[in-house]
């Protein structure tokens, strides 16, 4: 395979920010060598979804393998070069349907690679259900789970669950025998409920704020005991579904190690003539999210790209380090993708270069 050297790169390692000579060979990074040189370019690891539904009118509701492709073949252009397929609560057939569709697209992308598999429930509260189909909900069970694992063997690499209901404890100690993250989210939990869940192994949270028990001073709540604790956290990094004053706040507070910037995007995102559907449901956008057609008080998700996403971190005055480790290095350690994440030698050369503007420029991938 042809080596390739960047010169003169401004490269956000951890480390930190290094003028550098970059060179990759066989899709890894081959050495990294000070440099005198100024090209004017930067250089980040490439972004990491791992929450995303769907991308340019492709989305895992589809169930299909073609759909998940084409989200690969769209993605990278936005700097995305690794994401987890995010299946929708929904039926057990649309779902196991969905997680089979990903199983049979990975090793045959294109653009962004397939990574994992984030199973957003079934296993949910029927009071915060959100945007997930309410006939799909269960109660957990590892019976259930184990036709999900066999669905994509050594592929499901997440599942959110509300640690409240019975049966959590089980579905834990299956996940831990098969390395699946599990997420607090969609949960109507309390401190306690959330703290029995941590210990039973659900120590990671499905898009901060959204779709759980807020922070209250005399009962801290799902928000609480995730703020209070050493548990990671998503954050969809859009402004709107947190407020930026408030997202600066959990990130300076817990720290760029335990957050993770998510888009948790919608098939239509990008997705350039309508009709919109996400989930089947027919959508529209407003004020940069998109709502049930006709009924903009019913919030569907996130349009959000990591692109934007990331430049909205540094807007908010986060360092571009830090950006990377919300973007990259955070969700590749927590979901122990060890060849990718960061700028070092040995890692696959999954890169974007950028402008002083954080313009994209180009990205390369392996």
């Amino acid at each position: 395979m042809e080596t390739k050297t960047f010169k003169g790169i401004l490269a956000y390692t951890p480390n930190g920010a290094e003028y550098l000579d970059i060179t990759v060979k066989d899709g890894h990074i081959f050495s990294l060598e000070k440099s005198d040189e100024r090209s004017g370019l930067k250089a980040v690891p490439g972004f990491i979804d791992t929450h995303i539904h769907g991308f340019c009118g492709y989305g895992t509701e589809d169930c299909s393998v073609d759909s998940i492709l084409k989200m690969s073949e769209n993605l990278i252009r936005f700097g995305i070069t690794s994401f987890f397929p995010t299946i929708y609560t929904d039926t057990e057939e649309k779902m196991l349907k969905g997680i089979s569709a990903c199983r049979q697209a990975k090793g045959k992308e294109k653009g962004a690679s397939i990574r994992g598999i984030h199973i957003e429930g079934p296993f949910i509260s029927p009071q915060r259900i959100g945007a997930q189909n309410p006939l799909g909900r269960k109660d957990p069970s590892v019976e259930l789970f184990n036709k999900y694992l066999d669905a994509a063997p050594g592929l499901v690499k997440a599942m959110t669950i509300a640690p409240e209901l019975a049966g959590v404890e089980q579905v834990a100690a299956r996940a831990a025998e098969e390395g699946v993250v599990l997420l607090c989210g969609h949960t109507n939990a309390n401190y306690a409920e959330v703290m029995n869940g941590y210990r039973c192994g659900v120590r990671h949270a499905t898009h901060l704020f959204n779709a759980m028990k807020g922070l209250h001073h005399r009962e801290p709540g799902t928000v609480g005991a995730v703020l209070s604790s050493d548990m990671t956290a998503e954050i969809i990094a859009d402004g709107l579904h947190v407020h930026p004053v408030v997202a600066k706040y959990v990130i300076d507070t817990k720290t760029p190690d335990r957050i993770c910037a998510i888009t948790d995007s919608l098939k239509p995102t990008e997705q350039e003539k309508g009709p919109f559907t996400a989930n089947d449901v027919e959508v529209e956008i407003l004020d940069g999210l998109w709502v049930t057609k006709g009924r903009p008080e019913l919030i569907q998700g996130s349009s959000l790209t990591m692109y934007k996403g990331f430049k909205n971190l540094i807007s908010w005055g986060l360092s571009p380090e830090d950006a990377v480790k919300l973007t990259s290095t955070t969700p590749a350690r927590i979901y122990s993708l060890d060849d990718i994440g960061s700028i070092e030698v040995g890692k696959r050369s999954d890169l974007i270069i950028m402008d002083e503007n954080y313009d994209i420029k180009s990205v390369i991938k392996g």
